[in-house]
């Protein structure tokens, strides 16, 4: 089925929704704190709508789906296990981040340790999420592609300036209500899917279940130990240190805590966060559950031999009602977009607060900063596009190795994070040098062995804080050094609850 007029109506007036929330907030953004952290104003409610869509990146949108279709559901644990990660997040890492009253995570790391960590730190997520902002940009162009037949450079361009547009231009207000929005367009496309399958398939519901049970697709529990394969050990050990690194660590989902009216707000916005994880991640997997039933159903619906990550977006070029297309890719839209105009915010963010501030241009006025975050957020926009049409030269499995080394770089660094708040006498340089031989670890095993990337997250950080450790004991700080820093640890007793 061709993209129809009421597609591209669908389309467009999404698109022109967002770009009009976001340019809303357009020239109110009068102080650094505005652009960064919106003034503190956001209830619990709205940051957990942003925390939820700017966890669901476009890629997770179809692949997911993808995944279920083509295999069984062994990685829904790894995503329900996130639940424990949020609420570990929200009690011991939230109160010595949001009181530092700074924009940026790595803050934390200059005054718990000192500033090579945090550089360190700042540096890895530069180059981690710039290169992942082309790629969330590459993705979602292939599928506008794929159904429009338009140019893919021409998609590319388009996707990344309209969002980096909204993005400069509205800062963090403007990125958070637009992913209030986008988490609507996102779960309604889901939805609308859902229901458009389970009537295209001609089984009663008991029927299906039992198709997919005898078949082993719905599979959730796999007891074997394996280092190389997705079983229960991996999904639920390496699924808590991965969720824990992703909302504990990463400069991208913390800044929108740290934009809470409070404390409490923030923390309250992680667990509200952890209740909507496991519905709808399960909507994704039963998506790919039905795609199965319906290829199996339908025959030569669906090409064999489809890549996984193709076989969603296939179907709603192909056997989606007119309308319900331009929607789902709307929803594809939406969860890309977020995902990129929070990234670019964080980028922006961490150029201007950790090496704006204190290297490049210090002493200048929170006027000139505020200017600067909005011309960091264009370049940093810029780089994005550019990394997306390089993106399309690359090999399928160098663009895997790209993405897998990327994820490689959170083990050290959520080593560092555990050993700052639960280690009061780790020293400065065993935090800089364990992060370092983590790090190097991480993308000796990532390239050269087959491990799975869970395992690979948990060894890395494992060895950050074996190396740590030691260096510490050998060249232990002083008492003094060791109290003043402690109230940056969990064992002060000036911490805040």
């Amino acid at each position: 089925m061709a993209f129809s007029f009421i597609d591209w109506l669908v389309l467009g007036a999404y698109l022109a929704g967002i770009m009009l929330v976001g340019l809303r907030f357009s020239g109110r953004q009068k102080t650094s704190d505005e652009f960064f952290l919106g003034s503190r104003r956001f209830s619990a409610l709205t940051i957990s709508l942003s925390l939820l869509v700017t966890g669901l990146s476009a890629i997770t949108y179809v692949g997911i789906p993808g995944l279920a279709c083509e295999h069984d559901w062994s990685l829904f644990l790894s995503g329900a296990i996130g639940v424990v990660s949020m609420l570990f997040v929200a009690r011991y890492f939230m109160p010595f981040f949001y009181n530092l009253g700074v924009p940026s995570v790595y803050e934390y790391l200059l005054r718990r340790f000192d500033v090579r960590v945090s550089l360190l730190g700042g540096v890895i997520f530069l180059a981690v999420r710039g290169l992942f902002a082309g790629i969330a940009i590459y993705a979602p162009s292939v599928a506008l592609c794929a159904v429009t037949g338009w140019n893919l450079y021409l998609c590319i361009v388009l996707f990344g300036f309209l969002t980096m547009l909204y993005t400069a231009f509205g800062g963090m207000s403007a990125v958070i209500w637009t992913d209030v929005v986008q988490c609507v367009v996102l779960l309604v496309g889901a939805l609308v899917c859902l229901g458009v399958l389970f009537f295209s398939i001609n089984l009663s519901p008991s029927e299906m279940v039992s198709s997919l049970v005898e078949q082993d697709k719905v599979r959730v529990f796999d007891f074997r130990w394996s280092w190389v394969e997705m079983t229960f050990w991996g999904s639920v050990f390496g699924g808590f240190a991965y969720n824990l690194a992703a909302y504990g660590t990463d400069q991208v989902m913390l800044q929108r805590c740290m934009a809470s009216s409070s404390l409490k707000a923030s923390q309250k916005s992680l667990i509200l966060n952890a209740w909507y994880t496991i519905p709808v991640i399960l909507i994704f997997f039963v998506l790919g559950s039905l795609l199965f039933l319906f290829r199996q159903g339908h025959a030569g619906a669906i090409p064999e031999g489809l890549p996984g990550d193709q076989i969603f977006p296939y179907f709603i070029a192909h056997h989606l009602p007119m309308g319900v297309s331009g929607l789902l890719i709307a929803a594809i839209f939406a969860a890309a977009m977020s995902t990129l105009s929070s990234i670019l915010n964080s980028l922006a963010t961490i150029t201007v607060t950790d090496f704006g501030k204190k290297l490049l241009l210090p002493g200048r006025t929170d006027a000139q900063y505020t200017a600067w975050a909005k011309g960091m957020t264009v370049m940093w926009g810029l780089v994005a596009i550019g990394c997306a049409l390089f993106t399309e030269h690359l090999s399928d499995s160098v663009s895997l190795a790209a993405l897998k080394a990327g994820g490689l770089f959170t083990g050290p660094i959520l080593g560092t994070f555990l050993l700052g708040i639960f280690c009061p006498k780790i020293t400065p340089s065993g935090a800089f040098y364990g992060t370092l031989v983590g790090l190097l670890t991480s993308l000796t095993a990532g390239f050269l062995t087959p491990l799975d990337s869970f395992w690979l997250l948990c060894v890395s950080c494992l060895v950050t804080a074996v190396v740590a450790t030691v260096i510490s004991f050998c060249a232990p700080q002083g008492a003094e050094q060791v109290q003043a820093r402690r109230k940056y640890t969990w064992f002060s007793d000036e911490k805040a609850t």
